[in-house]
């Protein structure tokens, strides 16, 4: 499985960086590890992942929270959104909408 990171949520990631330096690592080694029964389904083939932050010690429990789509056709894992679960308890359902319609819309304009 790869990984695509499309320009909407490196923007999130740019904004969480700054409180969280090595979230691209953690970021990588979760999305590295990660096998779909892993995850938390969500429906449309989105899943909720837990990532554990080696800048804070509370675990996966306290950590980020991000939420991946899994292109079937390409096995491609695309992550939608990432939030800090200290800041954001939960993202509601038209956030996670939100995301999800940009990046489809990025990833339309790549593979047509």
């Amino acid at each position: 499985m790869q990984f695509l990171f499309t320009n909407h949520f490196k923007k999130q990631i740019k904004r969480l960086q700054k409180k969280f330096p090595k979230l691209k690592k953690d970021l990588i080694e979760e999305l590295k590890s990660f096998e779909l029964k892993q995850g938390i389904y969500i429906g449309k083939s989105i899943y909720k992942i837990r990532i554990k932050s080696s800048d804070q010690n509370r675990g996966k429990s306290g950590g980020l929270r991000s939420y991946a789509y899994f292109y079937i056709k390409k096995d491609l894992l695309v992550p939608l959104c990432i939030y800090s679960k200290n800041e954001v308890s939960s993202i509601s359902q038209n956030e996670l909408e939100y995301h999800f319609k940009n990046v489809l819309f990025e990833i339309s304009k790549l593979f047509t």
